[in-house]
């Protein structure tokens, strides 16, 4: 194991590297900012599939006077949660009045979806007019994203768990995945037809995570992600998707 966490840390400084090198920000920033925008005037907020993450770790404005709803199916995970209303639902049914919410903020809960119209259609039916539905994901069309989809449930279950042996990290357990709602043309899609307007959409580019343990990989797909950074025309194949939908 101590090897193990000599090679993540040769391959943490390699991140380090990438970072000076890119031309875009970090995904998790982008997301922020969205966030942000949307809540700054908002007064009641949906942290859809939230687990044990606080919405305080999501938006940086203040939320004194907001009413944060925290959302998920996971009872277990939402019990973490230090948010003030826990509702224990999945995201197709939502017990909430109609028009409750200015914004439903979602972080990486799409690829879990197995019925991202039906969540949708919940989305639309909660928001005011106006209301934001905002989220980041994985995109399917990145390498990432296609290996995650092709790999059985119990690869990723050992996987997370060897990262958090190594890492420490907090990393939650593996949820299954569907990648439904994960590509650019998809979103559009699927947003159009339950009434939502695309206000923005980006994909975005980070260090690479999956390859943490792998030294020489590693070095490989932070070159390769550092194409994708900056290559415009590789845009739609980039690691996630980060957006904010409008309802009409």
């Amino acid at each position: 194991m101590d090897i193990a966490r000599s090679i993540v840390g040769l391959n943490s400084k390699t991140n380090e590297l990438y970072y000076r090198v890119s031309d875009h920000a970090h995904y998790w920033k982008v997301y922020q900012g969205i966030v942000d925008e949307a809540v700054a005037s908002a007064t009641d907020i949906i942290h859809l599939g939230c687990g044990p993450l606080w919405f305080g770790k999501v938006a940086t404005v203040p939320l004194d006077g907001k009413t944060i709803y925290a959302v998920d199916p996971d009872e277990e995970a939402l019990a973490r949660n230090p948010a003030e209303k826990h509702i224990c639902a999945y995201g197709e049914s939502i017990p909430l009045p109609d028009g409750c919410a200015d914004v439903i903020a979602a972080d990486h809960l799409l690829e879990h979806l197995e019925r991202p119209e039906a969540v949708l259609r919940e989305a639309h039916r909660l928001l005011r007019p106006g209301g934001r539905f905002v989220f980041t994901a994985p995109n399917l069309l990145s390498y990432s994203g296609l290996a995650t989809h092709l790999t059985p449930h119990w690869f990723h279950t050992l996987y997370v768990g060897l990262l958090r042996g190594t890492s420490g990290s907090g990393n939650s357990k593996p949820y299954p995945t569907y990648f439904r709602m994960n590509t650019v043309w998809a979103v559009n899609r699927l947003a159009k037809a339950a009434g939502f307007r695309v206000d923005k959409l980006a994909t975005g580019v980070d260090h690479p995570t999956y390859t943490v343990l792998i030294p020489g990989l590693h070095q490989a797909a932070v070159a390769l992600h550092l194409v994708l950074d900056k290559v415009e025309a590789l845009a739609p194949f980039r690691i996630t998707l980060t957006g904010s939908l409008v309802r009409e």
